[in-house]
């Protein structure tokens, strides 16, 4: 049922012909890939006071935007509340006739479509059972009364043991929470008197015959000796400095394994969700890892989340920490020891490692706009803070000035014009386009980006209706009648000619906002000057048939005036029983 029809009640001879020679339609192959950051720069802003809670009463005129230190002029503001409403339950079509699911402005059905994916990342290779436990407990409590219509979450580990998917099924959500479980990769380091991370680290960067003497090795040297006294007899003597030393290159070399494992569990989490539609974000959850070495990769993981536009937030699971509160009973390695001059200097050790620990988590946080939960033991006051869906946020848009073509990373800040008091969380920057985009290349990126994101753009008027066939038990076709009011197309004149190119993607995404497929379209209108204010009067109507599955789906067409650079979309749902 490939066509374009012009909306008129009755043809006339004239305008058939104009349909024929002046109207044509192809299709396009949708080519999807990341999206791109372009010349206008949109960022996205969170305001809270000084209670945590969400400000919701700010006009343009309150923000302040600065591209590397330059103050920027604010071209777009829009005040966002993202929390929708329950819908009312609508009874299923019919399997026996087509069925009309959707249009656009009308009633919405129960489904609402995916509009923002939350992955909490564990890090169960740093982490204890304890720290698992309490995260897991307090993410179960906090989505149980903070999963709102609309939001997805995912659970995914470093060690990528059993992985959920982004859903909305609280009970799958709760059993992959309960599923968790450490994933240490070895088990060395839960003897008594195995050194800790930091010690290994300290020991391993010291050479020369001082080493002797260095506190860090007489405190594993009494910690040693202390394990293996049993009281049975004469105590053996300490260790010999060279076997210390080589264990802390082993236990330093074991520790940045650990952590090269989760900052790649973490890039590959980034990779997944850029393909995501709508607003998207981490919870990192973790009790630390010590990072000293690897200062380049958090800064390119931090680039890669910023460039996908994905925000790390960071739940640090130790709670409160104050140097031997840190040390986990679990561990007989971690005992202080009784000499207090050692005790002193295993207490600092300790808060310098939980210090340390936390640097990884807080870079990317920083690095991406996020925010990082620590030293609180209520962790899901944490999590209501860095993964709940803000009742309220704000957009603003710029179009830097004089932007080069060459890739720089640009600093952005955000603040307002007078504080009060507030706290801002916004991104941290933006990376500029590589060389300039010629139309077609804008063309696409504009398609691509509107047709992944969620929200309504009112560019050209446009309706949309959604219908579906079933084909046999299982399979179906969906199929979208697009109708454009052209009355505010502006045509490019070419001789007698009146020029424009339309193009239409339709995508469907299923429940959990995954692309399924789509169909692309390219509206060429070839009008001479006498057929144009009849065209317009009329518009077009376009058809789109794509197959699928019994299920409930988002559709979204996508509108795109190759001339004005104007944007429409429209959100329908298909609900295809089975």
């Amino acid at each position: 049922m490939l066509a374009v029809l012009l909306a008129s009640a009755i043809f006339s001879p004239f305008l058939l012909k104009a349909q024929e020679n002046e109207v044509s339609t192809r299709d396009v192959q949708p080519t999807f890939t990341l999206q791109s950051e372009r010349n206008m720069v949109t960022v996205r802003v969170v305001v809270r006071n000084g209670k945590g809670e969400v400000v919701d009463n700010l006009r343009r005129e309150d923000f302040q935007v600065f591209d590397r230190g330059k103050k920027q002029t604010i071209l777009q503001f829009s005040m966002e509340k993202p929390i929708p409403s329950a819908p009312e339950a609508r009874e299923s079509p019919s399997k026996t006739a087509p069925a009309e699911t959707g249009v656009a402005g009308g009633q919405p059905p129960a489904f609402i479509a995916p509009l923002r994916f939350v992955a909490l990342y564990f890090d169960d290779v740093n982490t204890g059972m304890s720290g698992l436990a309490r995260s897991r407990d307090a993410a179960d409590r906090f989505l149980n009364g903070s999963l709102h219509p609309g939001n997805r979450v995912g659970v995914f580990t470093a060690s990528g043991q059993k992985p959920l998917d982004f859903t909305d099924d609280l009970a799958k959500v709760h059993q992959a929470l309960f599923s968790l479980s450490p994933h240490p990769l070895i088990m060395s380091d839960q003897m008594c008197g195995a050194l800790t991370p930091i010690e290994g680290y300290l020991i391993s960067q010291l050479s020369g015959f001082a080493d002797n003497n260095n506190d860090v090795i007489r405190l594993v040297q009494s910690e040693k000796v202390a394990c293996t006294c049993t009281g049975g007899g004469p105590c053996p003597p300490p260790p010999s400095v060279e076997s210390i030393r080589l264990e802390a290159f082993r236990i330093r070399d074991e520790s940045e394994r650990r952590a090269n494992i989760t900052l790649q569990g973490i890039e590959s989490l980034v990779r997944l969700m850029a393909t995501l539609p709508g607003q998207r974000s981490m919870v990192f959850v973790s009790e630390g890892f010590l990072t000293p070495t690897m200062g380049e990769s958090l800064s390119k993981l931090s680039e890669r989340a910023l460039h996908a536009n994905i925000v790390i937030n960071a739940l640090d699971t130790r709670g409160v920490f104050n140097g031997s509160q840190i040390a986990d009973a679990s561990v007989a390695g971690r005992d202080i020891p009784s000499d207090a001059q050692m005790g002193s200097l295993k207490d600092r050790l300790l808060t310098e490692e939980a210090m340390e620990g936390s640097h990884a988590m807080g870079t990317l946080a920083q690095d991406t706009g996020g925010t990082l939960f620590e030293n609180n033991n209520d962790l899901e006051a944490g999590l209501r803070r860095i993964a709940a869906t803000p009742s309220t946020y704000y957009t603003l848009a710029f179009s830097p000035e004089n932007l080069k073509h060459d890739g720089a990373f640009h600093p952005l800040k955000v603040s307002l014009v007078s504080g009060r008091g507030l706290s801002v969380q916004a991104r941290k920057g933006y990376f500029a386009p590589t060389k300039a985009k010629d139309a077609a290349v804008q063309e696409k990126e504009d398609l691509e980006d509107a047709t992944f994101a969620t929200n309504e753009m009112k560019g050209l008027p446009i309706e949309v209706k959604t219908q579906y066939f079933m084909l046999n038990k299982t399979d179906a076709e969906i199929y979208v009648v697009t109708h454009i009011d052209l009355g505010q197309v502006r045509f490019r004149k070419e001789g007698e000619r009146n020029l424009d190119n339309l193009t239409l993607m339709t995508a469907v995404f299923d429940r959990d906002g995954h692309y399924v497929t789509g169909q692309q379209k390219v509206l060429e209108l070839r009008l001479r000057d006498q057929s144009v204010e009849k065209v317009l009067q009329a518009g077009v109507k376009i058809e789109t048939e794509l197959n699928t599955k019994a299920g409930t789906y988002l559709v979204r067409t996508v509108v795109r005036d190759s001339v004005s650079g104007q944007v429409s979309a429209v959100n329908s749902t298909v609900e295809i029983p089975y």
